[in-house]
């Protein structure tokens, strides 16, 4: 797995050890981000269930201003950070030891809390995960008005074209990987 364009393009980013893993796969990641653009440029990010934190690295090197990485993982949690350090891009990510949902709850619930134009989430597949998400981003203050939200889940499901301020723009299917794009409205 490397880095596929932008400011860090080739470095090799590692995987978190297990089969509980499933990094993003090069190509994925690169339609992904293909088609978002210049929406990256600046934007500030979350990438939530980070994994190995390859897609907001991603982002981070295509000239996202910060990244937030949320990962509950110790293990997943210490490779985004080799991976950071990796790419010299550590001081432009903030690492976050939570369950997704937690943290959506928590900082949705404080005032002062940091908002986002880029939302970058590849939940485990198969355990509703990306609905649940998808309804709790619906209701949630943390997405700016204009902001992109990338939900990544198996081919073979099909999320809702609409949730509350959540409009999806763009389905695109890569291989056994669905990629969802929403735009707040």
């Amino acid at each position: 797995m490397r880095v596929i364009a932008g400011t860090r393009k080739g470095h090799l980013l590692q995987a978190p050890r297990g089969l509980w893993t499933r990094p993003t796969s090069d190509r994925t990641r690169t339609v992904l981000f293909d088609l978002l653009g210049g929406r990256v440029s600046g934007a500030i990010g979350l990438d939530l269930f980070a994994g190995s934190g390859a897609l907001g690295i991603e982002a981070l090197s295509r000239g996202a201003g910060h990244v937030d990485f949320v990962e509950k993982s110790r293990r997943a949690v210490e490779c985004i950070r080799r991976n950071l350090c990796h790419t010299h891009l550590e001081d432009h990510g903030r690492v976050i030891v939570a369950d997704a949902f937690a943290f959506l709850h928590r900082a949705n619930a404080a005032d002062g809390s940091p908002t986002y134009d880029l939302l970058l989430a590849d939940p485990p597949y198969h355990l509703g995960y990306s609905e649940r998400l998808l309804e709790t981003l619906s209701r949630s203050r943390l997405l700016n008005a204009g902001a992109v939200a990338v939900l990544e889940e198996t081919a073979r499901v099909e999320l809702a074209p609409r949730s509350g301020k959540l409009r999806c723009f763009l389905r695109r299917v890569v291989g056994e990987t669905a990629l969802h794009f929403y735009e707040v409205s």
